[in-house]
């Protein structure tokens, strides 16, 4: 699929990616140019102010959810927000590129934030550490850089979040197999961990989580 085959009206979601973490925004294409593979799509707006999607490592994927088809997703699409000729702001999306099948449920990045403890192996001395992200395929841990963690090497950490705004509590035990490192700032590693177990109810976690941060941007109590 390309840009120039969505539909005028259809609903679609802007996934921005910055420094490992994924915000989303959704909207509604409001124009489609046929000769080109470009859309418009309406603005977002976050406290009362345009979304402009520019800032450095900042990347934006297009995702759409067809009724009777796979959902699609446009990876690194240019954005640009530009005035229409009747006075409205827009947003002018394009790629030369083709979509490619999009799993949500696995990809979604949920940010936790939560401090936490991680053990190298069950009974291990336990370490500091900072749970960045999760999804519902595995999550992303932040340590001093000294501690060091190999490659499909199991990891194991307690997820414990309290939700003030629904008065519940999650807690899971996470063990997940590092598939990635990215060095940080200030003598940071963040490690990318996949579950090597299904996690039950990490998912309801995460569909709470992200309800509450929609309603918070949306500037609705």
């Amino acid at each position: 699929m390309y840009l120039n085959e969505l539909i005028e009206g259809e609903k679609v979601t802007l996934l921005a990616n910055i420094n490992g973490e994924t915000l989303t925004f959704d909207t509604t294409i409001n124009q489609v140019s046929p000769g080109k593979n470009l859309v418009l799509v309406n603005v977002v707006f976050v406290d009362g102010k345009i979304v402009t999607f520019r800032g450095a490592n900042l990347t934006i994927d297009l995702v759409v959810s067809p009724i009777s088809d796979t959902p699609q997703i446009f990876k690194n699409v240019a954005i640009t927000l530009v005035k229409k000729f009747d006075g409205t702001l827009t947003y002018s999306i394009s790629s030369i590129a083709s979509s490619k099948n999009y799993n949500r449920r696995d990809s979604y990045r949920c940010f936790v934030g939560v401090s936490t403890s991680v053990q190298k192996k069950l009974n291990a001395i336990p370490y500091d550490a900072v749970i960045k992200d999760v999804s519902a395929g595995g999550f992303s841990l932040v340590v001093p850089q000294d501690l060091k963690f190999e490659n499909n090497q199991v990891i194991h950490v307690v997820l414990d979040d309290y939700l003030d705004e629904l008065s519940e509590k999650f807690t899971f035990h996470l063990y997940g197999l590092v598939v990635r490192s990215e060095d940080l700032e200030k003598n940071r590693v963040l490690y990318g961990c996949k579950f090597n177990q299904k996690v039950n109810g990490i998912e309801n976690y995460i569909m709470k989580k992200e309800r509450i941060r929609l309603k918070k941007n949306s500037g609705k109590s």
